[in-house]
């Protein structure tokens, strides 16, 4: 499954699919799917946020080679909780991912290597163009880390989970449909240029910005001071960057840039409101226009036309999970039940003999495999 973040910080889902497993070629069919649906090419720009699964890299790598991969810190905190567990940890690896400015990061990589060198040769070892905001890429406009969006939408999945294949792609399109008209009420009530979330979080930034001050050098480039003079950074107002890499990384103006502009404002430029300075992805006709599109109602069964194609679709041949053992009965031969357990099991209505059941043993395993290797892609 693939989630996307909206304008206003919430899940959209994109795509979602069942298949026997989460292995290199369901993730290559998957993405290709994926792809052709949202017209993307090998050298599109986009972001993925993924927890790391064997399957799911080499697949990203091989459609998508230029786009950015990042790991979900979640999941790489509990790998590292496998060998160096406690706060210290945590709030190290924390300290990591969420500074924006590398030499805040590197300060943060000294304290774990201190604190513990074998921990920090084994997060070493993760490039941290993939999981720190400080060498992040503003490509994506937003420096979410967590893969979580894709377990929040499966659980409220579960019910549909168990279901036959055709009533659990229902129950999914059914919940979809539902949730794009519950934010589209949402979005009908709101005003003003930027959706809830984001004026929230310029709001916050603004207060802090109320703390700076700025001085002008000339050729748009201002000088930002505060946290009594700890905090100085430089503010490019005509490349639109700041040296605390915040502005560019999640496309909301930092502090530093809401100064400047004010500054800009008290000398009767005509800069406009610091809303106008945020990344359209976060304006409210952004968010409008993305939740436009609805899934269309369709009839039941009973008003389906006959297809006139003339091919049989057979459930693919059935390939045991690694780590499943299958059991087969020493006395029936059926798959299933044990010696202990049998009670002559019949095939076909008939006690099984040995051509009996090396000829329906494996229909009985491939007309259930879809239902028993099924799995939401995540």
């Amino acid at each position: 499954m693939v989630m996307g973040l909206d304008g206003n910080n919430c899940t959209y889902p994109t795509t979602y699919g069942l298949v026997e497993s989460e292995n290199y070629n369901s993730w290559t069919w998957f993405l290709k799917n994926l792809g052709d649906e949202l017209d993307l090419t090998t050298n599109s720009n986009f972001t993925f946020i993924t927890d790391r699964q064997k399957g799911v890299l080499p697949a990203i790598a091989k459609l998508f080679s230029c786009a950015e991969n990042r790991f979900c810190l979640r999941h790489i905190h509990e790998n590292m909780k496998r060998k160096w567990r406690g706060k210290e940890f945590k709030d190290c690896l924390w300290k990591c991912e969420t500074t924006t400015i590398v030499q805040q990061f590197n300060l943060a990589t000294e304290e774990l290597k201190k604190l513990n060198n074998d921990a920090y040769e084994w997060l070493k070892a993760i490039p941290p163009q993939h999981w720190s905001r400080s060498h992040f890429i503003g490509r994506a406009h937003c420096d979410a880390l967590l893969n979580n969006l894709c377990e929040t939408l499966n659980s409220k999945l579960v019910k549909g989970r168990d279901k036959p294949i055709i009533s659990c792609l229902e129950f999914i399109r059914e919940y979809i449909i539902k949730k794009l008209v519950i934010v589209q009420k949402t979005i009908d009530k709101c005003s003003g240029p930027l959706t809830p979330t984001a004026t929230k979080t310029l709001e916050k930034i603004k207060g802090e910005a109320a703390e700076y001050r700025a001085v002008f050098c000339g050729n748009g480039k201002y000088q930002v001071t505060g946290g009594e003079g700890v905090d100085q950074c430089v503010v490019d107002i005509t490349q639109r960057t700041c040296s605390c890499n915040k502005w560019e990384v999640t496309g909301i103006p930092c502090k530093h840039t809401i100064t400047a502009i004010w500054d800009m404002r008290r000398n009767n430029e005509n800069v406009g409101i610091p809303e106008t300075w945020v990344h359209p992805t976060y304006w409210l006709k952004t968010w409008q226009e993305m939740y436009a599109f609805k899934i269309k109602p369709i009839n039941g069964r009973m008003m389906w036309a006959k297809s006139t194609c003339p091919t049989k679709l057979l459930p693919p041949k059935h390939h045991v999970p690694i780590g499943t053992k299958t059991i087969k009965c020493s006395k029936c031969g059926n798959v299933g039940n044990n010696g202990r357990s049998c009670k002559g099991q019949s095939v076909g209505g008939s006690q099984a003999s040995g051509s009996d059941v090396g000829q329906n043993a494996g229909v009985g395993q491939n007309s259930g495999a879809v239902n028993k290797g099924k799995s939401l892609m995540v």
